[in-house]
């Protein structure tokens, strides 16, 4: 079986694998490895008790990795926010209306 050696692995990562580990009555191997499995999606996901569901709930927010699109989210709220505050756009009786618009890209669509 292969061996996977990680160099320079940052302290703080470190740790939070060992503290992980050790929640799971795990060694460091072992919880490395369970954590890629579950990351590459080599695990089948075990049918659990509402009890497991909520230790297990607990456990992956101690152990999961940062969601990227986390701070992206409120970004895009915010966005919105300022966005439902902005003044509406005046309507105008000289533009064509949208059935209008669509209408004619068929027809022009079908020539």
């Amino acid at each position: 079986m292969p061996a996977l050696q990680v160099k320079d692995c940052p302290t703080e990562v470190y740790e939070r694998l060992r503290a992980c580990a050790a929640r799971e009555n795990r060694s460091i191997s072992q919880q490395a490895l369970t954590i890629l499995e579950d990351y590459l999606g080599m695990r089948p996901a075990p049918a659990r008790s509402d009890r497991r569901r909520r230790q297990t709930s607990i456990y992956e927010e101690s152990c999961r990795r940062p969601d990227p699109s986390e701070g992206l989210i409120e970004k895009r709220r915010q966005l919105f926010e300022e966005i439902r505050k902005l003044p509406p756009l005046p309507e105008s009786d000289q533009l064509p209306s949208s059935v209008e618009l669509v209408r004619q890209s068929r027809e022009e669509d079908a020539a």
